[in-house]
This record gives structure tokens, C-alpha cells and sequence, in this order.
């Protein structure tokens, strides 16, 4: 068994011959696959490891998704709750700023300049996707659950999963 919720819900079903089946709405294991390692390659050039919390608040269902899978694909802990040693808050344009020090990963056509935009930096994630990394069981996913929770929990589930309800069984639903 892996120790890694981004590497059971995807790598797996790919490597099990599952790559183009739909995991969430319409989107295949790969294409999630996909994007959620070129997130996680920018999350962890902005910081996170293991056990590093990254705050995740879009609104967009499907962003909430990949977001929380890049984080736990670099082992990173999954969070809404605003946490001063996060180095990056995953929110929506018009969100308050985070503090000094932190950076702000937003989709739009709004974003400030001082903000990092989510397509620009899926691009540049493209060009060192984060591979996932092994952990202990007990690892935190998030404050409320282990890895090993995580995965079991999703594994009592199983694809394709409406966004919406992918995004609660992540644990990134808005606090």
C-alpha cells in the first residue's frame, strides 16, 4: 500500500491500466494526474514538503480538487483554515491578501500583481511536475486526518466522483 492520497487516487488507477477512465466529472486519472503534479512541482518551488500546510479556498469545485491533490501529492498538509506557517494560500480573486511572506495562487483575470495567476503557474509547474512523495502512514494529510485515514476513507468511495463531492472527501470545503 501507498502513503500518499494524491499517488492512491491517481498514479494507481493509471499505472492499473485506468488512465483515461473519469475520476472527477469528466476529467480522466491522467489529465487530473496531470495537473495536480505541475501544481504540486510550483507549490514546492514555493516551499512545501512534507508536512507544510498550504490553505486551499477557491470556489471552483474542480480547483479545490486539483489543489488538494498537489498538495498531498508533495506531502504537504491540506487546510481552509488560514495557518501562519502556510507559505501559500489556493483562494479566488477579491480574497483578502495574505500575510507578508506568503504568496497567493488565484485563477483570473483580476489578479494582482503581486498574486501568482493559476494558469501561468500550471505552465511553468508543466516544466517540473512534482512526483508524489512517499510518506508514513501517520502523516498528516490534514489537521483532522492522517494519510492513512485519507486513503481509506477513499477507498471506501470509488470514481467517478461528482466534483463537488471529491472536494468534500478532501476535506476542502469552505470554512
Amino acid at each position: 500500500m501507498t502513503h500518499n492520497v494524491s499517488f492512491a487516487l491517481l498514479d494507481a488507477a493509471v499505472v492499473a491500466g485506468r488512465a483515461d477512465e473519469p475520476v472527477v466529472d469528466d476529467w480522466a486519472h491522467t489529465q487530473l494526474l496531470e495537473e495536480s503534479a505541475a501544481l504540486g512541482g510550483v507549490l514546492r518551488h514555493l516551499g512545501v514538503g512534507p508536512g507544510v500546510p498550504v490553505v486551499i479556498l477557491p470556489d471552483d469545485d474542480i480547483d479545490a480538487v486539483v489543489a488538494a491533490m498537489a498538495t498531498a501529492r508533495i506531502g504537504g498538509v491540506v487546510t481552509t483554515a488560514d495557518d501562519p506557517a502556510a507559505p501559500v494560500v489556493i483562494g479566488t480573486v477579491g480574497s483578502a491578501p495574505p500575510a507578508a511572506g506568503r504568496h497567493r495562487l488565484l485563477r483570473g483575470a483580476d489578479v494582482a500583481e503581486t498574486d501568482l495567476e493559476w494558469s501561468v503557474m500550471l505552465r511553468a509547474g508543466r516544466s517540473d511536475p512534482a512526483g508524489a512523495e512517499p510518506l508514513a502512514p501517520e502523516a498528516a494529510y490534514s489537521p483532522e486526518r492522517s494519510v492513512a485515514d485519507q486513503i481509506e476513507l477513499l477507498a471506501r468511495t470509488s470514481a467517478p466522483y461528482d466534483a463537488a463531492e471529491l472536494r468534500r472527501l478532501l476535506q476542502v470545503q469552505t470554512p
